[in-house]
This record gives C-alpha cells, structure tokens and sequence, in this order.
C-alpha cells in the first residue's frame, strides 16, 4: 500500500510560494479590517425597571472577562451564536432594591430546544456572587444604557441605535448611584446644501461689499446647541476667500459677528 505523498515545500516551489501568499493575503487583511468590537447590531439583553421590562444594551457579564469565559465554558458546545450575539446567550437581569441582580440565561442550541438557567442553575458559576438565591452582580462597575418604545433612528453597528426613552444608570460594585432618562426625538432637519444656501441668504452681505462676489470659508469648531439642536455659539478658528487667503485678524473680528448675528 502507497504512502500519501506529504506536501513538501521544499520538493514542490509552487506550493511553498502559494504558501507565503496565502500568509501574504492573510495579514494584509487583517491590517485592512477595522478593528470595531462588532461588525453588525447586536441584540440586547432584559431588565426589569421600576416594574417595566427594558431593552438592556449592555452584556454585563462581559465586563468581567474571567467571568465571562467561566460562563462560556459551563454552556453546552452546541449553543446557538450569531453575527448579532456572538455570545448566544441572553441574559435577564432586574434593579431590587437599588442592586443589579441576574435573573436568568436564556439559549438556544442546534437542535432548536430553548433553555433557560435560572439563578440556581448558575450558582457554580456565580458562586462569589450569589446570596439567598439571588445572583448580586457586584462585579459591574460603569454605566448601564436601557431602552424602551420605538426605535427613531437605526444604526447597523452594536447598540448605536436610538430608541424614544432611554435611561443610564451609574453603577458601582452592583449598585445605583445615579439614574438619568432621556426623551428622544426625531425632526426634520436641514440638507447640509439646504444649511449653506441659508447661511449666505441670511448673511448681511450689504455690509461688506468687497466681499459680495467672493467665495468665504469659516472653519468652524465647538459647537454648542440647545437640547432641542438649536445652535447657540460656536468658534471660529479661521475665514479664508477663494482662492485661499487667510484674512487677517481685524478682518476676520467683523465677519464672524456678522456670521453669528440672529
């Protein structure tokens, strides 16, 4: 009976240069990848607030990374995981009392079956964190960020999608120390051509006419805005006429306050 051949690189050139090349592919790509922590949304988690049920888009187990992997490590090997939760699992958590609990796991695995480990379930696993039944997750420090109603604008990347309430808590070794809610709204707003047709509508021209047919630039930072995106000042760093000229300082002193003028 004949041996196998064995790919030797050394026997065979092509192979040893498709070799580097695939090497030569591999790292190129990984230099070109956008290091982001995820490439798609991911699904939240549950939280019970103030005798509400909240969209919470936090994983607090991963903030504990030895935690985390425990965790991974007691799940069975065929549980489901996705692009939108890489994790496979979804846990449900709730506020009693001012402390951050962990309810229960929820999976999937690849036969379909659904499964839920409750708080004693998970016990082993949380066994620093567990009193009387109940999971304390004293190891989260950091904000939490819950959601509720519907969703105004979508962003196809990790939780960067804004919902009509929100509210972040302040967490420290499990416990609220701070709770802020916030209303979200979406309005019409401008075309940034729509914004540079107004600005030069609005600009009192009448003013300054040697410089009515020529072309200005104000460069432009620290914007500040009322809650409701109403802009309230801003700072400007430079003007410039096409071609470019930078203006001098006295010059430039009655141009921005007629920029800013109501």
């Amino acid at each position: 009976m004949k041996k196998r051949p064995v790919n030797n690189p050394k026997k065979y050139p092509l192979m040893k240069t498709l070799s580097a090349f695939r090497r030569f592919v591999f790292f190129t790509t990984l230099l070109l990848t956008p290091l982001s922590a995820w490439s798609s949304a991911q699904l939240g988690e549950w939280i019970f607030f103030q005798g509400e049920k909240w969209i919470l888009l936090n994983k607090p187990i991963e903030k504990d990374v030895v935690l985390a992997q425990t965790l991974n490590r007691s799940l069975p090997d065929d549980i489901c995981c996705s692009m939108a939760n890489s994790s496979g699992y979804t846990a449900t958590w709730a506020i009693e009392k001012g402390e951050l609990l962990l309810y229960c796991i929820d999976f999937e695995t690849d036969t379909k079956a659904d499964v839920r480990l409750e708080a004693k379930q998970l016990k082993q696993v949380f066994r620093s964190y567990y009193r009387k039944g109940k999971i304390h997750a004293r190891w989260f420090n950091g904000t939490l960020r819950m959601a509720k109603g519907k969703v105004i604008e979508y962003i196809h990347d990790g939780y960067l999608r804004m919902f009509e309430t929100e509210c972040i808590l302040t967490i420290q070794e499990g416990k609220v120390f701070c709770t802020q809610v916030y209303h979200n709204d979406k309005r019409e707003g401008m075309r940034l051509i729509e914004a540079h047709e107004e600005l030069s509508r609005l600009f009192p021209w009448s003013q300054f006419p040697n410089y009515k047919d020529k072309h200005i630039v104000f460069s432009v930072r620290d914007f500040k805005l009322t809650s409701d995106g109403k802009l309230l000042d801003v700072s400007v760093y430079n003007i410039y006429t096409k071609p470019d000229t930078l203006l001098a300082e006295n010059k430039q002193r009655s141009l921005i306050l007629a920029l800013k003028e109501p």
